[in-house]
């Protein structure tokens, strides 16, 4: 969980603003098991407004991925960013149920594990000119090369 402390901004005229430094293990934000995420760093911004904080982050993180021509797992590194309103005073109504705890905490795991989550491609490839697998016999065609008689 990524608690960070706003309570300075309380104390603060809006417009006010405050950074942090985020720095973070992937295994804190509850990525499916299939998803190994490591060094979550970078910046995020905060905001007062009358009676809300706007956090804005921009943000790295290393993924391993599995490419999809030859199945073979790689590193790839994702940049991504988030903005997310946290409303203050829990009476009124936050439209993503995003609010400031009583201790002046603001989370911010729910928004970086859903920004990455979007910003991994849909496609991966470990280099753009990845051979993939032989259809016929599996192998690897970026390691060895093929001695299967499919035509290809």
């Amino acid at each position: 969980m990524q608690l960070l402390s706003v309570n300075n901004l309380y104390r603060q005229e809006v417009g006010a603003t405050e950074e942090f430094d985020i720095s973070e293990s992937g295994h804190q934000f509850n990525f499916p098991e299939e998803i190994e995420v490591s060094n979550v760093s970078g910046k995020a911004t905060f905001i007062k407004l009358e009676d809300s904080i706007i956090a804005n982050g921009e943000l790295t993180a290393e993924v391993v991925l599995i490419c999809d021509r030859c199945l073979d797992n790689f590193d790839k590194t994702i940049k991504f960013s988030f903005e997310r309103e946290f409303v203050i005073d829990r009476k009124s109504q936050s439209e993503e149920g995003l609010y400031v705890d009583k201790r002046g905490n603001i989370d911010l795991s729910s928004a970086i594990h859903d920004e990455l989550l979007l910003a991994i491609p849909t496609q991966n490839f470990c280099k753009e000119a990845c051979l993939g697998i032989c259809l016929g016999c599996g192998q690897n065609l970026n390691n060895e090369k093929c001695t299967c008689k499919i035509d290809k």
